[in-house]
């Protein structure tokens, strides 16, 4: 990437996954704090987002992949939300 000539966010992200280094978008600042399958989850949804109209996502599969995305982080986090 040229810093002169930052690439697009959507094109930085498909460049990542084709490399396999989705966890390479995450926010450093989460540190590691966070479901990477969720993360993943939610990262080819926003993809998808970006697609050719066609192919793109309807709001209900949209909803249904967040919910399921929120319930994988819940699931994961869980132990740590109900220490004393």
């Amino acid at each position: 990437m040229n810093a002169s000539k930052p690439m697009p966010l959507d094109r930085m992200a498909k460049s990542l996954t084709k490399g396999g280094n989705i966890i390479g978008f995450a926010d450093p600042k989460l540190e590691g704090e966070y479901s990477t399958e969720a993360f993943e989850l939610v990262f080819k949804l926003a993809l998808s987002c970006t697609g050719h109209k066609q192919e793109r996502p309807s709001m209900e599969q949209v909803v249904e992949r967040l919910e399921k995305a929120h319930e994988i982080s819940l699931s994961v986090m869980a132990p740590y939300l109900h220490k004393t």
